[in-house]
């Protein structure tokens, strides 16, 4: 619902600070009608699930916050909204208080009271599904803020919060686990397949349910995994001992002289903590400098936020006004648009002084840490959209490009290779060439990967393909240029480079074959002793490169 409204989130991140609560009737919000809740239920694979809901009237017609709250083990949906009662800690956001199903556990092996899946694959991941359908349901009817869903729980339920982060911190900005172990540690060594994020633990040196060593133990590898520093106060959220991670996944902890009970005071805190930990607009990233390097922010409509790129200009641009320029669009690899950015500018600039290459443009734009380059299913994040459908049509108007297929070229390394390759089986008519250098993932299926765990593979399936197969066969180039044949053997030009010692060889290889056989013309070759290292690929190719580049932009004009 919230993607018709370009409001730039940013402006919507200043909520004021509640100040800290205490218990009793003078509380300040209780002058003001007290938030409702409604129940709502939802259909998922086969079981009627329930959540009691508070729905603030601004959800229908601004972005929103949106929280969801877990009870623990033997507890109930009405239950957790009394303790917690984070409706009324911040009225402004919608809050989900979900019911868990009959769950067995060490205390209750017969599975008589309800709580959560401890564990990715248990029960059939119904609670992680349960959540995956409620915020589906939510986005739809209400204008949810995609920078503030949070997730919070006690018990059993800050157990399946540490599960969210493991596995589903794609889509929340920040956690809250209270009174909660992590399944020992294993969640947390999957958490690295997923985008880090801010987690406050809030514990009981009394606890004796979930002990408080047990709990440490949980701080110390979250500290660990972000390689967070020491604790300081945190300001913004009085009371609050905060680890600084310079990955973004900051470690906060609240520890109080209590047993295993929800502190009284800890609905403000996590408010606060909620209200200061938006997530960062992937979008946007740093700019970076470099020789010619410019770094341009416009408002996405098909994103509905602010979204960046960055522009090489060659040494003398612009001097004469007549002079028309060619463009290659560089896909970067895995891991956000700022990766290499810097190194390939700067090889192109060189490339272009020796005179290897007419003076040309390089467009750097941000395929997300994850994006694959391609539209992901189910709304999820438009990236080949933005680029192909925004960009290219914002560097034709505001630069003086050859404005046609013969003066445009994509490449790119990694995920990068493979949206290159991609782009050019969707839009044949719209490059002159496509370089992929040690492209993935380009094997014919997805249910391995030979650079990634399983973690991060079933993240981007699920993330990007929406968990289906199917889908990723869709967007392969193993189909694409099966389905285009006709019009790929008219061009782009195509070519694939790979190291002889990288992981993505076997995948590279038998792509190409697959080109052979469909008679697709291309150039294929692999580099003794390269693993799957840009810079040492981009040397090995050498002057190969750059003979490529200038035959493939050949007719621009």
């Amino acid at each position: 619902m919230c993607t018709r409204l370009l409001a730039r989130a940013s402006c919507l991140f200043l909520l004021p600070l509640l100040p800290p609560q205490e218990p009793g009737p003078a509380e300040p919000h209780e002058a003001a009608p007290r938030p409702t809740l409604q129940t709502r239920s939802w259909q998922v694979d086969g079981d009627r699930r329930e959540a009691l809901v508070h729905v603030p009237p601004a959800a229908r017609r601004e972005p929103v916050p949106l929280v969801f709250v877990f009870h623990g083990h033997g507890g109930s949906m009405a239950g957790i909204a009394r303790s917690f009662d984070l409706h009324t800690a911040w009225p402004e956001a919608v809050v989900v208080y979900p019911q868990g199903l009959p769950t067995s556990t060490g205390r209750d092996p017969d599975g008589r009271r309800a709580g959560w899946q401890n564990r990715a694959g248990a029960d059939g991941d119904r609670d992680l599904r349960f959540v995956d359908t409620m915020l589906a349901a939510l986005r739809d009817e209400l204008c949810i803020d995609p920078d503030r869903v949070h997730a919070t729980g006690h018990s059993n339920g800050g157990g399946f919060t540490y599960l969210l982060l493991a596995q589903r911190s794609e889509v929340f900005a920040s956690f809250a686990p209270s009174a909660a172990g992590a399944g020992g540690v294993a969640p947390l060594r999957n958490a690295g397949a997923a985008p880090p994020r801010p987690v406050l633990h809030l514990a009981g040196r009394r606890d004796t349910v979930v002990p408080f060593a047990q709990q440490q133990r949980t701080i110390a590898a979250l500290i660990a995994a972000h390689d967070a520093g020491p604790a300081e106060p945190w300001p913004a959220v009085p009371g609050v001992q905060l680890h600084r991670a310079a990955d973004g996944g900051h470690v906060a902890t609240l520890l109080h002289d209590g047993t295993h009970r929800f502190p009284a005071a800890a609905p403000a805190t996590i408010t606060r903590f909620f209200q200061a930990t938006p997530r960062p607009n992937p979008w946007v990233t740093a700019p970076e400098r470099g020789p010619g390097l410019v770094q341009h922010v416009y408002a996405s409509p098909l994103v509905g936020r602010e979204v960046s790129y960055h522009v090489y200009l060659p040494p003398g641009f612009g001097d004469d006004p007549q002079q028309r320029y060619p463009v290659v669009y560089w896909l970067h690899g895995s891991g956000g648009g700022a990766s290499g950015l810097r190194v390939v500018a700067a090889r192109f600039d060189a490339a272009i002084t020796r005179g290897l290459v007419p003076p040309l443009l390089v467009v750097f734009p941000n395929g997300l840490a994850n994006g694959m380059w391609c539209d992901a299913e189910g709304g999820g994040a438009p990236v080949e959209s933005v680029v192909l459908d925004e960009i290219l049509p914002r560097i034709d108007s505001l630069f003086p490009t050859c404005a046609n297929r013969d003066g445009r070229l994509v490449a790119g390394f990694s995920m990068g290779g493979y949206g290159a390759l991609r782009f050019c089986c969707r839009r044949p008519g719209t490059f002159a060439g496509g370089a992929s250098l040690a492209g993935g993932p380009l094997q014919q299926d997805f249910t391995a990967a030979p650079r990634v765990d399983e973690a991060r593979r079933l993240q981007v399936l699920r993330a990007v393909y929406g968990g289906d197969l199917a889908v990723f066969r869709r967007q392969s180039p193993w189909q694409l240029a099966s389905e285009r044949q006709a019009e790929l053997k008219r061009g782009p030009r195509l070519a694939i480079w790979v190291g002889e010692d990288d992981e993505t060889l076997a995948a590279n290889r038998a792509l190409h074959e697959h080109l052979r056989s469909l008679v697709i013309p291309h150039e294929y070759a692999e580099f003794d002793g390269v693993g799957h290292d840009a810079p040492r690929l981009l040397q090995a190719i050498g002057p190969r490169f750059w003979s490529f580049v200038g035959e493939a932009l050949g007719a621009a004009r």
